[in-house]
């Protein structure tokens, strides 16, 4: 069970983070202690041996230096452990169906998308915020776009399909990519302003006064510094060139300033970046997407993580313009913001192509470990089979969404083109919820993840719904007059021979019952000329007799009701046939809308 198999990993990494607790009370008591032996040693032994008592603080301060550096180190890991320890707490929530602590994708939300706001794809509750385990923007992107706009390409969805299958049983390389991810949340401006940075044509190294001057003038400075220590005479000198670097380095500060706002506020994002690629480029993977991503990370005799390891470095040195003292000292002798400047303009004519593939790579790994995840937590969920020579053929077919102990599944097939379902049932039948049963489970398949079901072969086809039609006072449009906005969409794309598998939810709803009865029957014989394909699902009984007329095209089938007196029941499993009980009067008896 996943849920054991999470409650087991969070006490190896509890044992983890009491261990690594010790190690940093011992650390943080080991610095105090050699901090406050370097002062005794400057007051007392000083008075003695000035030499020794100088030798014995450089060794105690650099002792000091080195406690300090292990501390930060096992901090980092720390809240590494942290962070896993939290990714496996959401997970066991996520068993339970208990997932509203991951991010629900409300930007992506679009009422005018083919499906997705039909299909509940992003929001609250949403299959987006259900699967997204991404950690960065560009993740979080390519998830969507894939919900979205999936390929229609059976060969890769086949490919997409094994290397989420060996992701899936890679956890560890999974949990890490996400709690390294987690350390820091890159906002859509910082990736904006990064890359503008990328794409800014070099303005030191197109200079050849510049490069001259980075190159002579630090090495006479330092010359003239050594000469003055040895002739005090020649002091004067180095003075001179030191106000000259500084002065220099002033009339370029507004341009000098406005580097280092964009990327050396970004440190920690590339810092993250490094890791990541690291994640990726570590793992040994055998299915052909997961090769090709660690392929295209590689870059000559370098890799994207060495690259931006050494990027990070340089934008660290950079910082060490804000130490006043610092900053001073190494603008006056080696023109340093300049000097860094030029590295950084050195490093992105070197890496500039290679930077966009390696945040595609980035973005699809982190999409494949959601999808990878999913399949994890829910195993008995099958990879779906696309086929050419059927619609959809499905066992078992349930919601992903719905908890699994009160999921009710159903058989369903469509096995030739130019076929459709009608779906009769009566109010809360089930009806609504199987349309999106089935929407949802071919936006997974799709995808190349696994479906919620015990089979399911598929024709990779494009999905279109008219499910949740909204009116708009804004655009002066009415209900009615949006539905028919969206059926006359659904028509073009037929017209344009586009190979759609449609799902509808009430062909018409905003209109009188005879008109919308003529308007159903005229588009839904519209739909069959124009070798549509799909499911529809109706209150309208006049709407099924069409079987009759199109006894190729159109099957019925329904979601029956149980009646006993004032009881209703709803099994929720589909039937042949047309529905023969309603119950709206029924139920708002219940309700007490309705007295009796």
């Amino acid at each position: 069970m996943k849920e054991k198999f999470y409650k087991e990993r969070i006490k190896i990494l509890n044992v983890s983070l009491d261990s690594i607790n010790k190690v940093l009370n011992l650390l943080s008591f080991t610095r105090l202690v050699t901090f406050i032996l370097a002062i005794v040693v400057l007051v007392y032994v000083l008075k003695f041996s000035a030499i020794l008592a100088v030798s014995a603080c450089i060794i105690l301060l650099f002792t000091f230096g080195l406690q300090v550096r292990s501390f930060i180190k096992k901090n980092k890991r720390k809240n590494h452990i942290k962070n896993l320890i939290d990714i496996n707490n959401n997970e066991i929530n996520a068993l339970n169906y208990k997932y509203d602590q991951f991010a629900s994708g409300n930007e992506y939300i679009s009422t005018s998308h083919p499906y997705s706001f039909d299909l509940d794809i992003f929001g609250n509750g949403s299959l987006f915020q259900f699967l997204n385990r991404t950690s960065t923007r560009s993740g979080s992107d390519k998830l969507a776009c894939w919900l979205s706009t999936p390929d229609i390409n059976q060969e890769y969805i086949i490919k997409r399909q094994e290397s989420i299958k060996e992701l899936s049983s890679r956890i560890d390389c999974r949990q890490d990519f996400f709690a390294t991810g987690q350390q820091y949340n890159e906002s859509e401006t910082d990736m904006n302003l990064i890359n503008k940075w990328l794409n800014e044509p070099p303005y030191y190294n197109s200079k050849i006064i510049f490069k001259i001057l980075s190159l002579l003038l630090p090495v006479i400075t330092i010359s003239a510094l050594i000469t003055g220590i040895i002739i005090p005479l020649y002091i004067n000198f180095f003075i001179l060139l030191f106000l000259l670097q500084l002065l220099i380095v002033v009339l370029m500060l507004r341009y000098n300033n406005s580097i280092h706002s964009i990327i050396g506020k970004r440190l920690e994002i590339l810092r993250k970046f490094n890791q990541l690629f690291a994640c990726i480029e570590n793992e040994k993977f055998k299915s052909e997407i997961l090769l090709s991503l660690q392929n295209k990370l590689k870059c000559g005799y370098t890799s994207a993580h060495i690259s931006i390891n050494n990027l990070a470095a340089i934008v660290s040195a950079f910082d060490n313009r804000l130490n006043l003292l610092a900053g001073i000292l190494l603008n006056g002798i080696i023109l340093w913001d300049i000097q860094c400047i030029i590295r950084l303009e050195k490093w992105t004519l070197k890496y500039k192509d290679e930077i966009p593939q390696w945040f595609e790579v980035l973005a699809e790994f982190d999409a494949l470990s959601s999808l990878a995840n999913y399949h994890f937590n829910f195993p008995d969920n099958v990879f779906p089979s696309p086929l050419t020579n059927i619609v959809i053929n499905a066992k078992d077919l349930g919601h992903p969404l719905i908890n699994s102990r009160e999921r009710v599944t159903n058989d369903f097939s469509i096995l030739n083109k130019n076929e459709f379902v009608i779906i009769t049932g009566a109010n809360m039948a089930g009806k609504s919820t199987f349309l999106r049963t089935l929407g949802v489970n071919l936006v997974l398949a799709l995808c190349g993840a696994p479906v919620c079901a015990s089979k399911l072969d598929f024709k990779v086809i494009k999905l279109f719904t008219s499910m949740r039609t909204n009116d708009s006072l804004q655009k002066h449009e009415s209900y009615f007059y949006a539905e028919l906005k969206r059926l006359k969409e659904l028509i073009e794309k037929l017209n344009k021979k586009e190979e759609i598998f449609i799902l509808l939810d009430e062909i018409i709803k905003g209109t009188n019952s005879a008109d919308k009865q003529k308007g159903s029957k005229a588009i839904l014989e519209k739909l069959i000329k124009l070798k549509g394909t799909g499911v529809i699902a109706t209150h309208d009984l006049e709407l099924t007799k069409s079987e009759k007329k199109f006894p190729a095209n159109i099957k019925n089938k329904c979601f029956e009701v149980e009646i006993d007196g004032a009881k209703i029941s709803f099994d929720y499993k589909l039937t042949d046939g047309i529905t023969q009980k309603m119950n709206a009067i029924l139920l708002m008896k219940q309700m007490g809308i309705l007295i009796e």
